[in-house]
């Protein structure tokens, strides 16, 4: 719920009330007289009553008596009213009464521009379609609420198993984290979106893998994000539960800690795609999604989406708006050169474009890099 906000009264009411004893060599505001020296007891001590009275401006004294009085023209001092600039007093009840057309003083509400009145309740709930307001979020306060489900990795999918025939594929990722940290150098770089033309190319295998290469250094912290709403993959290269997740935050369904898990062995988390939808589109379009991101965004070092391709359906194009970075996965001997070149002429492909894999790159195969441009770029391994 949104937080009201705090009145100073209330603060000074509950705040602790120590008496406080300042050190005379500590406070530099001692009590003052004239000229900045020390002030005796009794220039500090208020005037008597018999007092011959006050210098004003203009140089001349003014008895007590003349202070007590009140000017002429002006109301004595017990009158029930006051004056206006216009001259007219006004009385102590019209004074307590609001004007005509206001709302009472014990009101619910509040007029707003229009005349209409707005109940408490009103103003304390964000408007419709508006996001939700939350306090500040800490990752150990998540990590304690969220899902801890037993993982357990495909074998297949999995580059950082000390397998030697992986070794090499492992290596590959490690590289492409290292120029992903000198991208991060020229511009802020956190939320990172991983797509490719069309399906099949590798793109869930590339997502995951980069964020274990993240999560492998130390105090590092990544967030996996299965935003591929249509033909979510990763739970099954991961083991993980498919649901709730993503979709159902996006429909009011779930909250943030519901949908996120992790281990207790890595700093890694993840966000499944959750309950099939029919509307993906238009429910990653909706507010909820950059809100979520405001709030979790923060917390992690890298936020990797595995997005829809790019060419069959427009989420793709959705997600990129929101990242700060797109890496785009093509597959050797697979992906059409012209396919690629219509891919990379996205709106936001031009912006946040940071680089290409070439994925299933065999050992022998590096004319394939040389096609697409790469060739001295990318070392060609095995499945990357």
């Amino acid at each position: 719920p949104p937080a009201r906000p705090l009145e100073l009264e209330e603060l000074q009411q509950r705040c602790a009330k120590p008496e406080w004893k300042p050190q005379p060599r500590w406070n530099v505001f001692p009590k003052e007289g004239p000229c900045g020296r020390q002030a005796s007891a009794e220039e500090i001590k208020p005037p008597d009553s018999d007092s011959p009275g006050a210098v004003p401006r203009d140089g001349a004294t003014q008895s007590a008596a003349e202070l007590a009085s009140p000017s002429a023209g002006a109301p004595p001092i017990d009158s029930p009213g006051v004056v206006l600039n216009d001259g007219a007093i006004q009385s102590a009840s019209e004074l307590a009464s609001p004007p005509a057309g206001a709302p009472p003083i014990d009101s619910p509400g509040a007029v707003l521009n229009d005349g209409a009145t707005q109940s408490t309740s009103e103003l304390a709930s964000p408007p419709a379609g508006a996001p939700p307001i939350f306090p500040c979020l800490r990752l150990e306060e998540l990590r304690q609420r969220c899902a801890k489900p037993p993982w357990k990795f495909d074998p297949d999918g999995d580059a950082f198993l000390n397998k030697p025939s992986l070794a090499l594929c492992a290596e590959q990722f490690r590289t492409l984290r290292a120029r992903l940290y000198q991208c991060r150098g020229m511009k802020p770089i956190r939320t990172l979106m991983v797509t490719s033309t069309v399906a099949g190319e590798g793109k869930t295998f590339v997502a995951l893998n980069l964020a274990q290469a993240i999560v492998r250094q130390k105090e590092r912290q990544a967030l996996l994000i299965d935003a591929d709403l249509r033909a979510s993959r990763l739970p099954l290269a991961m083991g993980a539960p498919f649901m709730p997740g993503l979709a159902d935050y996006l429909r009011g369904e779930a909250d943030e800690f519901s949908i996120v898990q992790t281990n207790t062995k890595d700093n890694l988390f993840f966000i499944p795609a959750g309950s099939p939808v029919s509307d993906p589109a238009e429910l990653l379009a909706n507010q909820r999604l950059k809100s979520l991101l405001d709030r979790l965004t923060p917390l992690f070092d890298w936020v990797i989406f595995d997005a829809p391709p790019l060419l069959p359906v427009s989420d793709a194009s959705v997600l990129g708006q929101l990242c700060d970075g797109v890496i785009m996965v093509v597959r050797a001997g697979s992906t059409a050169f012209d396919l690629a070149q219509t891919a990379r002429q996205e709106d936001f492909m031009e912006k946040n474009l940071l680089g290409v894999v070439l994925n299933r790159a065999e050992e022998e195969a590096e004319r394939y890099g040389s096609y697409y441009g790469y060739g001295e770029r990318h070392q060609p391994g095995p499945n990357v």
